[in-house]
């Protein structure tokens, strides 16, 4: 078999459909066995993990400011420590989180499987808003400034 380049992989307990973030030398990655992971870039080996109440399906991480962002399907959005994983605040919506976050100016933009889109202070994740829509959100906000 063919190497294609492959420096190192690393197994997680379920399926992989989240896309990595990469700050700092370090890949932050959403499996569905309610972990999001952050890896040595270079040797791939684990630095944290931090589980959540259900699987991270289809959000991706955000890293902004030493911060860890992401949703999950236990219908919550969380912000963790991007160096140990620690907990720093979570945000509870009225359905799963497929959507991935964007942050821009302290204000953290992801939407919701219960029809809204949230903009939640970034430091201690209080709403500053929402939007409901005519339909799920799945789909990942974009920012222009």
């Amino acid at each position: 078999m063919t190497n294609f380049g492959v420096l190192w992989n690393y197994t997680t307990g379920g399926s992989v459909w989240s896309s990595p973030a990469i700050a700092s030398g370090i890949v932050y990655v959403g499996s569905r066995d309610k972990n999001i992971y952050a890896l040595n870039a270079t040797n791939g080996s684990k630095i944290w993990n931090y589980t959540t109440g259900d699987e991270i399906q289809f959000s991706s991480p955000a890293v902004a400011n030493g911060i860890v962002y992401i949703g999950s399907f236990d219908n919550k959005i969380y912000a963790l420590n991007a160096t140990n994983g620690n907990l720093i605040w979570n945000y509870t919506t009225g359905s799963d989180v497929d959507s991935s976050p964007a942050i821009i100016d302290g204000i953290v933009y992801i939407g919701s499987r219960d029809r809204d889109i949230y903009a939640l202070n970034a430091t201690n994740g209080s709403k500053i808003w929402n939007y409901t829509t005519g339909g799920s959100v799945w789909s990942s906000p974009a920012i222009a400034s």
